[in-house]
Formats: structure tokens, sequence, C-alpha cells
């Protein structure tokens, strides 16, 4: 018999890391649990989600060319969906951390209706109670407990371990999105590991911004030192997810140099344990590294890479690393190539450094290295690190 009833239809844009894939699957599984129907379509979606990145400018500038497509959506349909801006953009003028007034981004962003940053996902039912797209009893029924993140793929899941960072490089936005560093439970990460063995996934990816300090104390984690003989929390959980029948294969993202100790290492071993790892230097010379607060050296990063070669022979790295760094002379740079010379990165995110408002770079550095010179470097260093890719393929 039919009813009439019509679900209403959610699109979601997620621009950023695993982090905030891992939240989109969230605000999925948050959505379908109310009822609404996943839609790839601008033109039929009632709610409309941008989960926002704001780790570069070049990522906020894509968002705020959102409202070009909105108006074009618009004039098509005659009709405009009810706009959420979630993610670290919203994370960065709201909570303890503020890099800046929440004005000025509701000034840029007069198209979005609601602002709700990572640690507001389970408030959805609530804003969307308020505005009326679903009424009283799809709230009463609501139980966040038993929220299911949808995952996009059949059998790869990202599943996050950690929130927020403490780590405060100087150049990073992602202390202030995200807030203050905060472990999940080990029972909740197994049980939802478990849950998605269940559901046919055999390959998860852990996600944090610093996944090598979870389960730490704040005072414990900066203690800790990359090559050091201490027993991480991060380890002893990955050998538990080893043990769960039917996991094939573990990856984790994202982790730093400095605090990769034995313990950790020896873990990699594990036959289930990926031979991909992404590990950001950001520079390859320790003057710049200082200047951005990263706890490590260059020295540091070769001795790890060279302890994980001979821990997994297989490995392959992967890295994140900016150019144009306020200060960075060109013969600083030139460390860098000399690094990407040195070690084969299947995988290298290299990006132009730019300002981010509210961040000690932006406070205390003045930018001083020419747009012109940035791409340039960008330039040289992309070809350097794909001739090199060539040469070890």
């Amino acid at each position: 018999m039919k009813t009439g009833y019509k679900p209403k239809k959610y699109l979601i844009k997620t621009l950023g890391c695993q982090a905030n894939v891992a939240d989109s699957n969230t605000i999925s599984g948050v959505l379908e649990a109310l009822g609404f129907e996943e839609t790839l379509e601008l033109k039929e979606s009632d709610l409309f989600v941008v989960n926002t990145c704001s780790i570069r400018q070049k990522s906020e500038d894509k968002v705020y060319g959102l409202a070009k497509l909105l108006k074009q959506n618009q004039l098509k349909t005659g009709k405009m969906p009810f706009v959420v801006m979630a993610g670290c953009m919203v994370g960065s003028v709201t909570g303890e951390r503020q890099r800046y007034a929440f004005n000025e981004l509701k000034k840029r962003t007069p198209w979005v209706n609601e602002y709700i940053n990572p640690s507001q996902i389970m408030t959805i039912p609530e804003t969307l109670l308020r505005i009326g797209l679903i009424g009283e009893w799809a709230v009463q029924k609501f139980d966040p407990s038993g929220v299911i993140a949808k995952q996009k793929e059949t059998n790869h899941a990202f599943v996050n371990i950690s929130f927020g960072c403490d780590n405060f490089c100087t150049f990073c936005v992602v202390p202030y999105a995200r807030g203050k560093e905060v472990s999940r439970s080990k029972d909740d990460i197994l049980k939802e590991i478990t849950h998605l063995v269940g559901r046919g996934f055999s390959h998860v990816t852990l996600c944090g911004q610093n996944v090598n300090s979870w389960g730490l104390s704040t005072s414990k984690k900066f203690e800790i030192r990359t090559g050091s003989r201490h027993k991480l929390p991060f380890a002893k959980l990955l050998r538990k997810v080893h043990e769960i029948e039917g996991i094939e294969k573990i990856d984790f993202i994202s982790s730093n140099p400095f605090d990769f100790t034995k313990d950790l290492i020896e873990t990699l071993k594990l036959p289930k344990i990926s031979d991909y790892l992404h590990i950001a230097v950001q520079s390859g010379n320790n003057d710049v590294l200082k200047n951005m607060n990263r706890r490590h050296t260059v020295e540091d990063f070769m001795s790890l890479i060279n302890s994980l070669k001979i821990a997994k022979p297989s490995v392959e790295f992967g890295t994140d690393v900016i150019v144009g760094f306020p200060g960075e002379t060109r013969d600083q740079f030139m460390d860098t190539v000399k690094l990407f010379e040195i070690i084969i990165f299947n995988v290298a995110f290299i990006s132009i450094y730019s300002p981010r408002k509210g961040t000690p770079a932006e406070k205390y550095f003045k930018d001083d290295v020419t747009l012109k010179e940035k791409k340039w470097r960008h330039s040289y260093l992309t070809n350097v690190w794909k001739s090199s890719k060539l040469k070890y393929e």
C-alpha cells in the first residue's frame, strides 16, 4: 500500500583528511538513523552538509566557492537546501582554542544555515528538529550509542581512535579546529571494529591527528621521543586489533616521527599491518623544523626510516612537506630536496605555505618567501619526487 511518504534526502561534501572522511561517515550514520536517504545530486537534496578543511587557504577558498554552486542550483530548481557547515573551519571559530571571531566566518558564508564543530555531530537531530526537517518522534527514538558510521567502501572502513591534537606545530590549525586531544576507549574501538567485521569489512584504517599518542596522558606524550623504549598504548591497541578474526589488513594515519618508539616499530612486523606508513617530515632542515615546533630533527627522521626498513623490508613511505615556510632560505629548501633524493616516498603531499589566521606562524613570523619562489620550490621538489619514484619503480 502506498503511503505517499517521501524520505528527506541529504548530500555531504567532504574536504580534507581521513579524519574528516570518518566524521562524514558518522554524519551519514546519524542522518540515516533519522530516516534520511543519501543523494549524490545537489538538486535533489533537502539537506546539504559541507564538512570543511582549514589546513590551507586553498581548502577554505573551495568552501567559499560553494556560494556560486548553491546560487546556480537555486536558479535551476527554485529551491535551496538547508545548509550545515561542519568540520575544521567551524572548529576554528568555536571552542576553547578559538583562532578568530565566529562572526568573520558567518559574514563570509551567509548561505550557511547552521554551524557545527567536529564535537557536535550528535547534536544534529536537535538542529534538524528545530528547523522542521524531522519530527519529535525521530529525535526521541534516536540513540547516539547505536549510530553506525556509513562506510563508502565495501570492505575498507575508517575508524577514529582519537580526536583533536595537542602538538601545536606553528603552522597548523588542527589543535584549534579540533580541540584538545581525546582518546576513545579501547573497548569502544574494538567493539566498533568487531561490528564492522560482522558487516563484511576486513580492512580498517585507524584515524587520529597523531595516532602514536593514543591513550597517553598529556604530560606523558611529550616525554616520548623517536627510537625510545617506551611501551606505547597504541602499539598494544594495534596488537588487539590484529587479534580480531576477520580483519585482514590494518592501516593507521597519521603518525609523527617524534614519538615513533621501538615498541611501535616492532609491532609493525605483524602480518596484518599494512606495508604503507605515512609519516610527516614537513622539512629537511633542522632550523626550519625548530621554527615549525616539530619535535624531531632530520637525523631523527633518517634514523627512524632506517629502523623501519630493517623491521619491515617491504615498507613504503608517504609524507607531508611544506615549502616556503617563513624564513626558509633557498639553501634550507635544498636540504629538503636532498632528503627526497635519499628517501623514496611513494606518496608525498607537497604544500605551499599559506598563513593561517591565529596560528603562531602567522602571529610571529613574517611570510617573507615570495609566491613566485614558493611555486618554483613546489614545482622543483615535485619533479625530484617523481623522478626518484621512477628510479625506484
